[in-house]
């Protein structure tokens, strides 16, 4: 057997990686440090030394906003848990059903749509100018009986509808694949045993989700406490708030920087023990972002159709699942068609906003799939040492929570953080399509070094002894033995990160001026002055946009996997020679 060392010092140029792992790793921890020790710095006002409680509870709105985003988020967690159990169940039982699989398709939609579009949708439904309103006064000039129109959409109920618009789906591909898992003799078990839907559910669905329930309510929690631009649009006012709307409110409206620093520490204090609880707790940490297995269906129907309340049931289920998700675009979609959509092309706003955001997206593609490479190489190399002293112990663990520490640190978050950083030495609008493409890298590389690391390391092993038997160089290896198997994910990196920047709606919010601006901030302006007709134009252009570029990265990933594998002809010239 190879030893391990040996393979560690000869990698045939990948020795410089660890290094350069390591340099991003320390340039995360520094930069993080640093904004921590600004915002620190600027906490407490110099002419009133008071301390960091007394600041806290020196303004009724931030205790109020505090409250406001735990309501809202514990509302947001219970109906998105409430939805997506009995329609993870109703979707395995019913998986042969005709549309199933376009609904499944559809459960992953909440990953490309950006949350100005899905807000713009929802309100295309349920606003007062909606698809539910519209139908309401028809019939009520239609009969004789007075029907009552909808009350505002805006509020509570518009944020939490929005909020489970984006969860339920991510449940439910988290438990859909767990119960069809279950293995098959359970189920022909409870057919011989004559198994009601309670007992079934009881003994065997239930089970198989139950311990993801907990973790997943964490994790949208945390998603939904630190939701910014859905509030914005679809809070209706000062009523319904998060501690990152009133940092946006803070900096942007009243020019309170102190009031901001103050929402900005307790957003990272809420951020860090949410952390602390991932790393801690062993099923929270399989729930972050891992690749996306193809789900198999199962050889048979998981339950016979005896029971015709229980089909009704399931029907009941698929149709609120296709309101819930296919209803708002569907309906932005035909608003978008009919409305001012030429008005909106011929606006010179619109092209430049398309081309900025173009441009940040794919620069922060590319950006981001890089350094996950370089720090899934990284972990590998690390991996290597066979007894690894107290400094690569060290590095091992920087590397893991210096990544996880952007995923729970919203974006509005950092954004204030260079803001206070640098407002001293730099014209922040000036350089702001500069931090703009830094917060998104800071936001992508996480989830996407943690969908590519496993494989990567797994991959890396099982080919190093071919690699080094055919003394291949760096580029040689990334060709034949890399590339072949890990191109399908470096586009869906790609493409999932490009998707997520063209959505994004919160470092723009406090860098935006009228020279810079992106489709989802016009969209949000649009939307503000009323102009309804060319928000759903453009919302329906920025979900056009979004999904093309999701796909490139899958054309990417198509093309970068399309290299002639090393591994695979080594093993067909080994097997002919046998």
């Amino acid at each position: 057997m190879a030893n391990h060392s040996y393979i560690y010092h000869y990698a045939h140029g990948f020795r410089f990686l660890p290094l350069s792992g390591l340099v991003i790793v320390g340039a995360l921890c520094g930069g993080f440090v640093l904004a921590f020790t600004a915002l620190l710095q600027a906490a407490a006002p110099l002419d009133a030394p008071q301390s960091f409680y007394e600041l806290l509870t020196s303004d009724a709105r931030i205790g109020f906003a505090l409250q406001s985003a735990l309501l809202q988020a514990a509302l947001s967690t219970i109906g998105s848990v409430m939805v997506a159990v009995p329609v993870s169940i109703v979707m395995a039982r019913r998986y042969h059903w005709f549309g199933m699989a376009f609904l499944r398709l559809m459960t992953g939609l909440a990953f490309v749509i950006p949350t100005t579009v899905a807000a713009s949708g929802l309100l295309a439904v349920w606003g007062r100018q909606g698809v539910i309103n519209s139908m309401l006064i028809a019939i009520s000039d239609m009969t004789p009986l007075p029907l009552l129109e909808l009350p505002s959409f805006f509020g509570l109920k518009a944020v939490v509808l929005a909020h489970i618009f984006f969860n339920a789906p991510l449940m439910i591909r988290i438990f859909l694949p767990r119960i069809l898992s279950v293995p098959e003799n359970h189920w022909r078990l409870a057919r011989m045993t004559g198994m009601t839907p309670r007992d079934q559910f009881r003994y065997i669905e239930w089970p198989a989700i139950r311990a993801m329930i907990t973790p997943m309510m964490v994790l949208v929690f945390l998603f939904c406490f630190s939701s910014f631009s859905l509030v914005l649009m679809l809070g209706g006012g000062p009523a319904v708030t998060t501690l990152e709307v009133e940092i946006y409110a803070a900096i942007r409206i009243a020019y309170d920087f102190h009031l901001a620093v103050l929402l900005t520490m307790m957003q990272i204090a809420v951020a860090v023990i949410m952390l602390l609880i991932m790393l801690c707790h062993p099923m929270l940490r399989q729930t972050m972002p891992q690749a996306v297995t193809g789900i198999k269906p199962p050889s048979i129907h998981i339950l016979s159709s005896r029971y015709n309340l229980l089909k009704i049931i399931d029907i009941i289920c698929v149709i609120f699942l296709f309101s819930l998700l296919i209803l708002p675009i569907i309906a932005l979609f035909f608003r978008g068609l009919t409305g001012d959509l030429f008005i909106v092309l011929a606006e010179p706003v619109f092209w430049q906003a398309l081309q900025n955001s173009l441009l940040i997206a794919l620069t922060t593609a590319c950006c981001v799939s890089i350094l996950a490479m370089m720090l899934a190489e990284t972990r590998y190399q690390l991996g290597l040492i066979n007894s690894p002293t107290r400094w690569q112990v060290v590095a091992r663990l920087l590397l893991e929570s210096s990544v996880m520490i952007t995923l729970v640190i919203p974006s509005i978050v950092m954004g204030t953080a260079m803001f206070i950083l640098l407002r001293s030495y730099a014209d922040i609008f000036a350089i702001a399509p500069y931090l703009v493409l830094t917060a998104n890298i800071l936001m992508g590389l996480p989830v996407s070094y943690r969908l590519i690391s496993g494989k990567w390391v797994l991959s890396r092993q099982q080919d190093q002894h071919l690699r080094l038997a055919y003394g291949m160089n760096r580029r040689t290896s990334l060709r034949f033995l890399i590339m072949p198997v890990m191109g399908r994910d470096i586009g869906l990196i790609f493409g999932m990160v490009a998707a997520m920047s063209m959505g994004d709606l919160g470092v723009i919010a406090l860098f935006s001026s009228s020279d810079f601006k992106t489709l989802p901030w016009l969209l949000y302006e649009q939307a503000g002055r009323y102009r309804t007709d060319e928000a759903s134009a453009t919302a329906v252009l920025l979900m056009g946009v979004t999904i093309m570029v999701f796909f490139m990265g899958s054309l990417i990933g198509h093309l970068l996997s399309r290299a002639p594998s090393m591994a695979a002809t080594h093993m067909i010239s080994h097997h002919k020679a046998g």
